[in-house]
């Protein structure tokens, strides 16, 4: 090889050496930078209602994504009446166990960190509020806003001042003036507070907040980190679709509501089969209710009294007629929408946020279900057709014939190859003995009868059982429709 050969190889080596020394230079610049960007977001969230379950979810995703992004800070924006003790509970532990520092900023002015909004923001690295803004009144209450009772009021406030004391020493906040808060529900002013070191400053706007703490160093439970927040992204996480979704299934009135429209539909579905739009409905009704029950904090005795009126309709669905059953699923759900959450049996489940299902919701539930039983009740005696409340049993006893077991005036007991049944007469009446023909049905399983047009039905009569086989037939012997028309026969 040449010299000029030779020459040339090694200016091409020393390229290509400087060209991968700077791509790497460069490389560790991006990396660099694009870390140095990461450190440079700040994640903001939003709280503007009662501290629900919801809630914690929602926090839960937003202090993951800021720890996958590396933010410098995540600001809380919250203004709350108040909420779940559980959810406070939850929130104040996410906010301890955070590896990116937090910051709780109670805005916009006239927001406020109530009840159990206070200890979620004490609970912050940086705690701040806007003026006129005000925090407190911690002051444990039952599910309905009252007072607990003596005894359990000293445990409950003994639970949360212990909480306090472990958030003020971590955090290096006045722990007595949080206490007062709970013990003698006290509320302060945002200029208040910060005097009384419960928050540590007072800034009127976000954009004057992220500058205020720019450059300070809070301990967080990865270590201490430097907040850089300048000039910093500010990138808002708002609630997911199925978190708005489970915000609203976690209403009260709502998930009551659902147990009781998707009971409906699964009975209308097993009385009149084929339909498949009542069935599923009704079940979708059922899980969607139920999930919403599952994500409050719930009576149990309500639950089981939910439940049981559900079985005992379902129950009463498969006899003839309105009976005992019915009244006892009336009475299940009407004492389960006021035990639920605890209206009539008060639990230290919330702070001044109380879960209760509508009075009206209990009573628009309990007048169509009164308003049904009625139709059929009206329908049983008075004439009425009734081929929608029909069984399947009941519609093949249309068209036999059997033979009154006594005077039918205009109601009385027939026998129907070897069943009784309450019938009634439109016509004229009809002595016992007589041949009798099915011509219809009344709700409650009373059936229209005629004169039959020969009197085979006597034999039929008498060497048929004398009692109705199998559990439906003795069940609906004790019926209130039946024991209505026995009684109306007696009379007549």
């Amino acid at each position: 090889m040449t010299t000029a050969g030779r020459r040339g190889l090694r200016i091409a080596a020393l390229l290509a050496v400087g060209l991968a020394i700077a791509g790497g230079l460069g490389a560790r610049l991006d990396s660099t930078g694009a870390q140095d960007d990461a450190r440079r977001v700040v994640i903001l969230a939003e709280i503007n209602d009662a501290l629900e379950p919801n809630d914690e979810r929602y926090l839960e995703r937003v202090l993951e994504d800021a720890e996958s992004r590396e933010a410098t800070a995540v600001v809380i924006r919250l203004d709350t009446p108040g909420g779940l003790s559980s959810t406070m509970r939850n929130l104040a532990g996410q906010l301890l166990e955070a590896a990116t520092p937090t910051v709780v900023y109670v805005s916009p002015r006239g927001a406020q960190a109530a009840s159990a909004g206070t200890l979620v923001t004490v609970a912050a690295n940086i705690a701040a509020m806007a003026p006129g803004t005000n925090i407190g009144a911690a002051s444990p209450v039952s599910g309905t806003g009252e007072d607990l009772p003596p005894t359990l009021r000293r445990k409950v406030d003994e639970d949360i001042t212990a909480l306090v004391r472990s958030i003020a020493a971590l955090r290096g906040r006045n722990a007595e003036a949080i206490e007062a808060t709970v013990l003698e529900a006290r509320a302060y002013s945002a200029d208040e507070a910060l005097a009384l070191n419960v928050i540590d400053r007072i800034t009127p706007d976000l954009e004057a907040l992220l500058a205020e703490i720019d450059g300070e160093v809070v301990e967080t439970a990865a270590g201490p980190r430097r907040i850089e927040s300048a000039d910093a992204e500010l990138r808002s996480v708002g609630r997911s679709l199925v978190e708005r979704f489970l915000e609203i299934l976690t209403s009260p009135s709502l998930t009551y509501a659902l147990v009781l429209l998707g009971t409906y539909g699964v009975l209308y579905e097993i009385r009149d089969p084929g339909n498949f739009g009542p069935g599923v409905v009704g079940v979708l009704g059922l899980v969607l209710g139920f999930l919403g029950i599952g994500l409050l904090p719930v009576n149990l005795s309500g639950v089981l009294l939910l439940v049981a009126g559900c079985f005992l309709l379902l129950l009463e669905s498969q006899l003839d007629g309105f009976g005992w059953a019915g009244i006892g699923a009336v009475i299940c759900w009407l004492f389960a929408g006021f035990l639920l959450f605890g209206e009539i049996f008060p639990e230290p489940t919330a702070l001044d946020d109380p879960l209760e299902i509508s009075r009206w919701v209990i009573g628009v539930f309990a007048g169509v279900t009164l308003g049904f039983i009625a139709l059929i009740w009206v329908l049983g005696r008075g004439g009425g057709k009734s081929e929608a409340f029909m069984t399947a049993a009941e519609q093949r006893v249309v068209g036999r014939e059997g033979a009154a077991i006594e005077r039918l005036a205009p109601s009385g007991e027939v026998e129907i190859e070897g069943e009784r049944w309450v019938g009634m007469t439109e016509g004229e009446d009809i002595a016992a003995g007589a041949a009798v023909r099915v011509t219809g049905l009344y709700a409650g399983g009373v059936v229209k009868v005629a004169h039959a047009a020969d009197e085979t039905a006597i034999l039929a009569m008498r060497t048929a059982p004398t009692r109705a086989d199998g559990w439906r037939g003795r069940a609906a012997n004790l019926s209130l429709a039946r024991a209505w028309a026995r009684l109306r026969a007696g009379k007549d």
